[in-house]
């Protein structure tokens, strides 16, 4: 039986014992919960090691990302965790949280875990939980980043128009951009809704050109990148936004033909390209 005290608090404590490589937790305000201890293990000469009870004070600090936080449909809870080791004599009171009166009992069941209790994860949990080591995956092709998406977010909208283009370049870029994306099966969401969509893919596109009044030369490049949130193979409990996908050109490029908006619309026809072609595989 497990007895949970609960406080009012977001930042919650919990302290664990902890035997072999079972971790136990009993959330609460200042809640104490152990493990039983195994009924021992035979050394190289045979003989019974008795097991060894560890205890651990584990502190979950839960904060809210999103809208209408928390509990609203908008709202994502992110969940922090430190531990650190539990010296204490009163190891009465905490088997008795437990329900033993007389501390360990041998052939006593395993207590069951508190259903608000966090996952507590082995250095090799990754490779346990998926069936594989990610860090032993091979590197995918290039274009795999792009399988799967459906939906994305892209503003164009703030791009500066070059000579002899009106206030309105940006805005219409963002119209045929969406309008060439829908066509190939990708929506484009706003801004106040990325967080809902998986990886919170983001087409960012840089458009800068030359002073035609200093230089002789006028001249402008253009280019984008599509950033995802991603986790490293070597510790899955870090996430970072990456750019996994790239595309460049420009009044210098070689293949280029048109103006300042025909060589921004590249990028959207190349994104297309790649796009179509990983997801008919």
């Amino acid at each position: 039986m497990v007895y949970p005290v609960w406080g009012p608090w977001t930042t919650r404590f919990a302290v664990g014992l902890r035997t072999g490589i079972r971790v136990l937790t009993l959330w609460g305000a200042t809640v104490f919960a152990v493990s039983l201890p195994a009924l021992g293990q035979a050394n190289t000469t045979g003989s019974m090691v008795p097991a060894q009870d560890r205890f651990w004070i584990l502190w979950e600090k839960v904060s809210f990302v999103g809208h209408h936080c928390p509990g609203g449909p908008q709202c994502q809870e992110k969940r922090q965790y430190a531990s650190r080791p539990l010296d204490t004599d009163n190891t009465g009171f905490i088997y008795r949280l437990f329900g033993l009166r007389d501390g360990a009992q041998r052939g006593a069941p395993w207590p069951q875990d508190h259903p608000d209790a966090p996952v507590i994860c082995q250095r090799n949990q990754a490779a346990l939980s998926l069936g594989f080591d990610p860090a032993a995956l091979p590197r995918s092709e290039k274009g795999e980043v792009l399988r799967g998406i459906d939906k994305l977010y892209l503003d164009l909208t703030t791009l500066k128009a070059p000579p002899g283009f009106s206030d309105t370049f940006g805005a219409g870029l963002q119209a045929e951009f969406v309008s060439r994306l829908k066509a190939a099966g990708i929506q484009v969401v706003p801004k106040e809704a990325l967080h809902l969509v998986a990886g919170q893919p983001t087409l960012n596109v840089y458009f800068s050109f030359t002073d035609p009044d200093e230089l002789c030369t006028y001249s402008y490049s253009v280019f984008a990148s599509l950033s995802q949130e991603v986790l490293l193979s070597r510790d899955l409990r870090i996430k970072v936004v990456a750019g996994v996908w790239s595309y460049s050109t420009g009044s210098t490029a070689k293949d280029h033909v048109g103006d300042e908006t025909q060589a921004i619309l590249r990028v959207v026809d190349a994104f297309v390209r790649d796009h179509q072609y990983v997801n008919a595989r």
